[in-house]
């Protein structure tokens, strides 16, 4: 996880750890119906914040006593491995290629009951290893071996990984960037998930301008103010004192809706 990500693992008794409590809250009320073990994560864009929302829903579940799997499938770009403290160098790649076994390439995180698979070594074809058998297989088997699996995915925007990815597994969730993405891109990824049978739990508003959560989240009170803890998932973070990261990934806000509304973003 790289150094000006957001974990709320350091950030558990603040809004914004109180604000991933209520996603993953809402994650488990969607399973009422139809058991979730599987989600993907993607967006319309990069830097949107997907992958600090898979790491930090990852964390609120395993948090919750759940044993948690989280997958980086970006392939082309990933994340959460560059990371020298947690970095491996077989990952899911690997695996897909027939170079590696299941076992070889799940590591452990500092967070109890917190697994992860890193993207491996960045291959050629990603879009080919995904959309092949064994990709199904890995997922079949962590499923079996993990209470949630959290997939990590390209931005569906401008590859189609994403939605290979989707029509496997049980949910997906879309982080969207507030007042930056345009009706119409979100219109069409939305439609690609559709039209690839995902079954869309919902969206993600990230980068919310604090006042506006503030105004939503002021009745409950979640602006009394914590001391973060000083744990973090992989490193220990340096203090900042506007308590914002860098790029304000999942900084201000963060909540599922349980239907999609796509088609009203603006």
């Amino acid at each position: 996880m790289e150094e000006n990500q957001f974990d709320i693992y350091s950030n558990y008794g603040t809004a914004v750890g109180e604000a991933y409590k209520s996603l993953r809250a809402n994650i488990q009320f969607c399973s009422v119906d139809k058991k979730i073990r599987s989600i993907t994560v993607t967006s319309c864009n990069p830097t949107e914040g997907k992958t600090t929302t898979a790491v930090n829903i990852s964390i609120a579940l395993a948090l919750s006593g759940m044993k948690v799997l989280m997958i980086d499938a970006d392939m082309r770009k990933p994340s959460i491995h560059k990371n020298p403290k947690i970095h491996r160098a077989e990952g899911l790649s690997n695996y897909l290629s027939g170079y590696a076994e299941f076992e070889e390439i799940i590591s452990e995180t500092t967070v109890e009951n917190c697994f992860y698979i890193s993207c491996g070594v960045k291959p050629p074809n990603p879009a080919e290893l995904i959309g092949a058998k064994r990709f199904e297989e890995l997922l079949k088997r962590a499923e079996d071996d993990f209470d949630m699996v959290i997939i990590d995915t390209p931005p569906l925007g401008s590859l189609i990984d994403a939605a290979i990815i989707a029509a496997r597994t049980t949910g997906t969730i879309i982080v969207i960037n507030s007042r930056e993405v345009s009706h119409k891109l979100v219109k069409r990824v939305k439609e690609q998930l559709e039209k690839a049978n995902a079954h869309i739990l919902g969206v993600v508003l990230n980068k919310v301008r604090r006042s506006d959560f503030r105004g939503y989240y002021s009745y409950y009170g979640y602006y009394d103010g914590h001391k973060n803890s000083g744990r973090t998932l992989f490193r220990k973070k340096k203090r900042r004192s506007s308590g914002r990261s860098n790029n304000g990934a999942a900084n201000n806000f963060a909540l599922i809706d349980k239907k999609t509304r796509a088609d009203n973003q603006g």
